[in-house]
């Protein structure tokens, strides 16, 4: 009996054990699985947060970087503009000048020289007998032709020209689009220039610059008071004109010849034969 009661004492005594055992069991698990749930949270929020931080941060980086592109953009856009525009200026002024230089090689054809005779006089000196005409730019005579028996082969045509500052001549002024010139006498290299025949006459409008109309105050100015002008740098300035001086082109002829006098518009005055003679034309 003793010995039956004492096998139950250690049965129970061993239940109690297992039973103690699998109680403290469940609460390790629970507390284990309390813990780790916890602490998975807390690392969860904070690995999100590091995240998020992390991610802010990228973004921060990205905005700065995309300002700073902005502003790059921005800077170029406005380079861009400035070539545009020089590049816009650029072709205006190629084209002003284009057109410039255009207009300073216009040849302006002011008078033909036609050689009809030529030979020896009584006192064996060359002459040459020429017939002097002025004309407009389409080659047609606006006066009737002057005969002048010169001494000599070698003739001379001296002038007074007016020459005016380039920016007219660029803007093809209407008074100083062009240089002017005033045709002062026709003489040979056999006799003095005081002993030359005289063209046109100085207190009137050239012939080769008639307009319809009065003769306008520019060109009374300039032909009446030729010289002073001339003479006046200030005066000068004033009226547009760069320079004002005497001066002549020559030829040595040729007997059935004819020669055109022209001028550039920038005062380039010029005598060159023609192609075909007078008893062509």
């Amino acid at each position: 009996m003793a010995s039956t009661m004492e096998n139950i004492s250690t049965i129970n005594s061993f239940l109690r054990t297992i039973l103690a055992t699998v109680v403290l069991s469940a609460a390790s698990v629970a507390g284990w699985f309390g813990y780790s749930t916890y602490y998975k949270n807390e690392i969860s929020a904070k690995k999100s947060a590091e995240e998020l931080a992390a991610a802010n941060k990228e973004l921060e980086i990205s905005k700065k970087d995309l300002e700073a592109k902005t502003v790059e953009i921005a800077q170029k856009t406005v380079l861009l503009q400035e070539q545009q525009a020089q590049i816009s200026k650029l072709s205006k002024d190629l084209e002003r000048l284009e057109t410039s230089l255009a207009l300073m090689k216009v040849d302006h054809r002011l008078a033909r020289l036609a050689v009809t005779d030529q030979g020896l006089d009584p006192q064996g000196q060359p002459f040459s007998l020429v017939e002097f005409v002025e004309l407009n730019d389409e080659g047609a005579p606006i006066d009737t032709p002057r005969e002048f028996r010169v001494r000599g082969d070698l003739v001379y045509i001296d002038n007074f020209l007016v020459k005016f500052e380039d920016k007219y001549v660029e803007q093809a002024d209407l008074e100083r689009g062009t240089s002017l010139i005033l045709f002062h006498r026709i003489f040979g290299d056999k006799q003095q220039p005081a002993e030359g025949f005289p063209l046109d006459e100085k207190d009137q409008r050239p012939k080769a610059y008639a307009r319809a109309g009065k003769m306008s105050d520019l060109e009374k100015k300039i032909w009446g008071d030729f010289w002073n002008i001339a003479n006046n740098d200030q005066l000068a300035h004033e009226m547009g004109i760069r320079a004002a001086h005497g001066g002549a082109v020559s030829m040595k002829v040729q007997k059935g010849k004819s020669y055109r006098v022209i001028m550039r518009s920038t005062g380039d005055l010029s005598i060159v034969p023609e192609d075909k003679s007078p008893m062509e034309r």
